[in-house]
């Protein structure tokens, strides 16, 4: 099954995404912000109304904020301090792998992710800037694209990549000390270091969002059985037995050990999110006790 491209579906998805957007959110009151002005704490001293400190006056610094009361006491100079106020900058990366698509509810739940971090990003006035990566190709999408559901066209049009690879965020134009959202199944075998590395470079941060089916995470196989590999739509013919499922759940399990290992290592909070239940249920597992949405 490949990515839908009924709008009627797609409207619905993001109606109910837009929805969630009012009852969750991103973490970025977490975060201390440099950019343009907006509603966030930023790292510096701005001119909004909200106060945060004073300092001694030095030459150079703006004489509209020189606190002319204490002065009129002590004879100093000193220079009341408010609170900067930013717009974070965001950058959403989907990863469009044809593994995403090949189920209905793991589809669904993909796109309904995405969907979620956009609505999220845009009630939270922020500089977002919007990427689809699969393999070793890069697309930057627009936010009209998003509204009118035709950025799924531009994702068909990206070509197959085999299934081993992982996507490719080095080309991406990255802006420093951003927040990264990288929604991806993390089926590929390479070393998870090298991407949350690419993630986390320029002082900034990252979160992962998993969508996963409990029938990849703890099928029931048992017989002979033909394989479609989702991306290169290649069959296999397997029979498998309890010794040959066995090692497929312990692959599995340390494959995604080792991704929260590394994700802990660097900070960033990972979180897997079943597809087979409701969002606001498949939130609860990891995604909100990790930190990576919080409740609205």
């Amino acid at each position: 099954m490949a990515l839908t491209t009924d709008i009627d579906e797609l409207s619905a998805i993001g109606a109910k995404a837009q929805a969630y957007a009012d009852w969750f959110q991103l973490p970025l009151k977490d975060r201390t912000w440099r950019g343009n002005s907006g509603d966030f704490m930023g790292s510096g001293v701005g001119s909004s109304l909200d106060f945060q400190d004073h300092r001694t006056y030095l030459p150079g610094d703006d004489p509209r904020h020189i606190n002319w009361q204490a002065y009129a006491r002590t004879g100093n100079y000193s220079m009341k301090l408010y609170r900067e106020e930013v717009r974070p900058l965001i950058e959403i990366i989907l990863d469009v792998s044809d593994s995403h698509f090949f189920d209905p509810e793991k589809s669904k739940r993909t796109l309904e992710l995405f969907y979620f971090c956009h609505y999220a990003t845009l009630g939270a006035a922020a500089s977002t800037s919007i990427y689809l990566v699969k393999g070793n190709q890069q697309l930057r999408i627009t936010p009209e694209a998003i509204f009118t559901h035709q950025w799924v066209t531009q994702a068909a049009e990206l070509a197959a990549t085999e299934s081993s690879v992982m996507p490719n965020l080095n080309p991406l134009p990255f802006r420093a000390q951003s927040l990264r959202i990288l929604i991806s199944d993390l089926l590929f075998s390479a070393n998870p270091e090298i991407l949350i590395r690419e993630l986390t470079r320029s002082k900034s941060g990252a979160i992962i969002l998993c969508p996963f089916l409990q029938s990849e995470a703890n099928p029931a196989w048992e017989g002979n059985y033909e394989f479609i590999d989702s991306e290169s739509a290649t069959k296999h013919d397997h029979r498998v037995d309890r010794g040959l499922l066995k090692k497929y759940l312990s692959a599995y399990q340390r494959h995604f050990e080792t991704w929260k290992k590394m994700s802990l290592k660097y900070g960033l909070p990972l979180a897997r999110v079943p597809a087979e239940t409701g969002f606001e249920t498949a939130l609860q597992l990891e995604a909100i006790p990790s930190g990576a949405i919080k409740m609205g």
